[in-house]
């Protein structure tokens, strides 16, 4: 929780330190802090998904976090380039270029537990998306979307969020 504020009040700049960090590796960041943050329902599976969807540098970048403990299992990182996998994930962080899929993804999630993030503001319907203001990095949650999807923010983030979309 702690490491989550401190990330998130450090991070809001991009220039705030002497060594820029990439505009991706936050994003990472932040992605990996909301999973993290989040409360998921009960489920058997072994490892935690986090999945991204034709989104490269963020995946990428999320490999850091690979086989870290998250949510009492171990933390597994897939970048996928289509939509067969989606089901298995319980982040899925949409890129840019999958906004013409976005109701097709959504459809087939249902309310599979996933919580889907994005930085594209074509991607409004997501449960959290990133966005840049100015040199910041901000977040909105939808927490309609979020509730459809059974993965449930913690009060920080609500609190950090800088738009919260009630149902």
């Amino acid at each position: 929780m702690h490491y989550f504020i401190t990330l998130l009040s450090l991070a809001f700049s991009l220039t705030a330190f002497a060594d820029p960090v990439a505009e991706y590796q936050l994003k990472a960041g932040y992605a990996y802090n909301f999973a993290v943050n989040s409360e998921w329902p009960e489920s058997g599976r072994v490892n935690f998904n986090f999945c991204t969807l034709n989104e490269d540098n963020v995946g990428l970048a999320l490999r850091r976090f690979e086989g870290k403990p998250l949510q009492g299992r171990r933390l597994v990182v897939a970048r996928l380039t289509s939509l067969v996998a989606i089901n298995q994930c319980q982040v899925l962080y949409i890129g840019a270029g999958e906004a013409v899929n976005l109701s097709r993804i959504l459809r087939q999630l249902g309310d599979e537990a996933v919580l889907t993030i994005s930085d594209s503001p074509a991607l409004s319907a997501v449960c959290v998306k990133l966005e840049l203001e100015g040199e910041r990095l901000v977040f909105d949650l939808n927490l309609e979307r979020c509730r459809q999807a059974r993965v449930k923010p913690s009060a920080n983030m609500l609190r950090l969020a800088r738009e919260v979309l009630k149902p």
